[in-house]
């Protein structure tokens, strides 16, 4: 509810906006992240939430404090592109995306377009302390440059958690009616909104938030958001044809959790054999990031809006040697790891570039071949020599023992001819039906 002039109106107005997502910016947020999510849910309307922070709580880092009544409440989707963790919850009836990013808040704004709500509660990190020792932070001097972002009809939230008699009275001074903050652009105060916290508890057993409340007047030119959005969600990084192939299905949860059926055996564990199994220290576990429903309807709508995604394109050439298919790329194979991961690609590459990969995508982990593993008598290729003329004899074929798929994916090997691909392949009747090879020299397979 809002307060405004000793009136009182059951919604704040919070902004709506069409065929995209609210974005929703909380620096320096830390695990005061529960408080602007559980803003956003209120409002009920799709949004993504960034919140950009030295020390990020990440909810898988601290389970007993992010969950719900004894449930997992975020489910970890892909990391976004760069930097960040990204996090969702099933059960809400719109779309909604967490992500939490470790950067300095100043740093994280230059990468907005445009932010629809900014919510703030610690003005400091917007000011630069000038070694006074009378200095005191105010909300004008940090005005400008916590809207810079905020696009017209946007919003300011100031969560009042941090004001107290330390901070004096200038924390949060401002003008009445509309004032300028920088040029271009004014705020106005609409009033003191009060939110009770209905889905997600708040640390430390706050039961509601107050928070002051701006509209926002912005007549400086922002960008688009559609560029953004793709680093942040793998799915607007794929072509409609990739994107048709996932409807029907779900999302993997992170690899590096504990499975719903993981959860449940060690719980009957426990129950079973109380006195030699302990009962799991984390919630049950979400089944998925998504309901199946609500991924297939969001799927169609980016497949009918292809203007909508950023797909990597793919300069390739297809032949058919033997009975296997072969896709020759040119280019690095890090910028193609989402289009090797829906097709459940076997990634059989080098120790260093093999970290590169699953440090940007760890889903390919579970078909990822270790050609150089730590103990060298667990080598699959003894001795092995990469590329030129000293390169390991038929190394595709070796290769191709190693995929854990019909679809493998590895780089430029040999002598990167045409004819040595052909002499490894023409006989060749294994399990791999469809053979990736990224290369960055023009000249290779020609």
């Amino acid at each position: 509810m809002l307060w405004k002039d000793n009136q009182i109106f059951c919604d704040v107005p919070l902004p709506k906006v069409e065929d995209r997502p609210l974005i929703v910016s909380h620096p320096g947020a830390h695990m005061n992240y529960l408080a602007s999510w559980n803003v956003m849910v209120d409002h009920g309307e799709p949004f993504v939430l960034v919140c950009d922070d030295f020390g990020p709580a990440y909810p898988d880092g601290w389970w007993a404090q992010h969950s719900k009544n004894g449930m997992e409440y975020f489910a970890r989707l892909q990391n976004p592109q760069g930097v960040g963790q990204a996090y969702r919850n099933p059960d809400l009836p719109f779309q909604n995306l967490l992500v939490h990013r470790e950067l300095d808040a100043n740093k994280g704004m230059e990468d907005f377009p445009l932010i629809d709500i900014m919510y703030v509660d610690f003005i400091d990190i917007f000011l630069t302390y000038e070694g006074k020792a009378d200095w005191r932070p105010t909300f004008l001097a940090a005005a400008p440059k916590m809207v810079e972002k905020v696009r017209d009809g946007g919003v300011l939230i100031i969560d009042r958690k941090n004001v107290h008699e330390d901070c004096g009275p200038q924390w949060l001074e401002f003008p009445q009616g509309e004032f300028q903050v920088a040029p271009g652009i004014t705020l106005e105060h609409v009033g003191k909104g009060e939110w009770l916290i209905l889905d997600l508890e708040l640390n430390g057993g706050k039961n509601e938030i107050e928070a002051e409340v701006f509209r926002v007047s912005n007549s400086n030119p922002l960008g688009n958001l559609d560029d953004f959005l793709a680093a942040l969600m793998k799915e607007r990084r794929l072509a409609p044809d990739d994107l048709k192939e996932l409807k029907g299905t779900l999302p993997e949860r992170w690899p590096e959790h504990p499975t719903h059926a993981e959860y449940c055996e060690r719980l009957f564990e426990h129950y079973d054999h109380p006195q030699a199994f302990d009962r799991p220290l984390y919630p049950e576990r979400l089944v998925s990031s998504w309901d199946a429903d609500q991924y297939d309807e969001w799927l169609q709508w980016l497949i009918d809006h292809p203007d909508k995604l950023r797909p990597i394109e793919r300069n390739e050439r297809i032949l058919q040697i033997g009975n296997t298919k072969v896709r020759l790329v040119h280019g690095p194979i890090q910028a193609h790891l989402d289009w090797l991961q829906i097709r459940n690609a076997s990634l059989v590459v080098r120790g260093s570039l093999r970290e590169i990969c699953l440090s940007q995508n760890i889903f390919l982990k579970k078909n990822a071949a270790n050609l150089q593993p730590f103990f060298r008598w667990k080598k699959p290729i003894r001795h092995m020599k990469w590329s030129g003329n000293e390169a390991t004899p038929n190394l595709t074929q070796e290769l191709l023992k190693l995929s854990k798929t019909n679809v493998m994916a590895t780089i430029s090997h040999g002598l990167g001819t045409l004819e040595e691909l052909e002499a490894a392949l023409i006989d060749y009747d294994g399990p791999v039906e469809e053979l990736v090879i990224f290369h960055l020299d023009e000249e290779d397979y020609r």
